[in-house]
């Protein structure tokens, strides 16, 4: 964590970031586990991922970046998938904020 918060990363640069590491050297067990996780559950490449997150902040000024980021990690396809997201924040999305979501979603996968 730095001064200023933690910094979050998308899945997506996870996975970049060990497979760069497990081509250098041996990575751990639990390193191995991220990777496969990650390889498993990534679907959108760190460029899409970065360009939704922005069309995230530019349309939903009610997402925090944790929201933004665990979004493009997750890609919800439904309202109750959005609505899942927000279950720790104080906001719970509407109907049709949860649509818009779902639809800024569908132009990335």
């Amino acid at each position: 964590m730095s001064e200023d918060g933690p910094r979050y990363v998308t899945l997506a640069e996870v996975k970049k970031l060990l497979t760069e590491e497990s081509e250098k050297r041996e990575i751990s067990y639990e390193q191995s586990l991220a990777l496969g996780h990650a390889e498993k559950f990534v679907e959108l490449s760190i460029e899409e991922t970065e360009e939704l997150m922005d069309e995230l902040r530019e349309n939903f000024d009610f997402m925090n970046e944790e929201l933004i980021y665990k979004t493009a990690d997750i890609l919800p396809e439904d309202e109750d998938g959005v609505r899942s997201i927000f279950q720790q924040d104080r906001y719970t999305p509407s109907n049709e904020d949860a649509e818009d979501i779902i639809n800024v979603i569908k132009k990335y996968k």
